[in-house]
């Protein structure tokens, strides 16, 4: 991928737990937003937001399954600490609730 790609990505990843924007992205790599949006799309298929929901939703899913922290704690600690919300791009992404998740993987509740 285009260096910018990999640079946004690596920021991303660093900053999960952050409010992260596009615009925010395209700064730290170096780019226009819209030049990111398409090296992006062009690289990983997905649009820049799109990629943040499902790294924010894998680390979730780590944690619930992993962690004894409570479902609250994971949800700041991914960058979505408004539960709701949290609640819903679980239900979205996974197809169950965070506390389903953490279930079926025998941890903690």
């Amino acid at each position: 991928p285009h260096p910018a790609v990999n640079t946004a990505i690596a920021y991303i990843e660093a900053r999960l737990a952050d409010t992260l924007t596009v615009p925010a992205v395209a700064r730290a790599a170096g780019v226009s937003h819209n030049h990111l949006t398409r090296l992006f799309r062009a690289a990983t298929g997905d649009t820049v937001v799109a990629y943040i929901r499902r790294r924010r939703i894998a680390r979730a899913r780590h944690l619930l399954r992993e962690s004894t922290l409570s479902i609250p704690a994971i949800a700041a600690q991914v960058g979505i600490p408004d539960l709701q919300a949290f609640n819903k791009a679980c239900r979205r992404e996974l197809g169950v609730s965070p506390r389903a998740v953490r279930h079926r993987s025998g941890a903690p509740a």
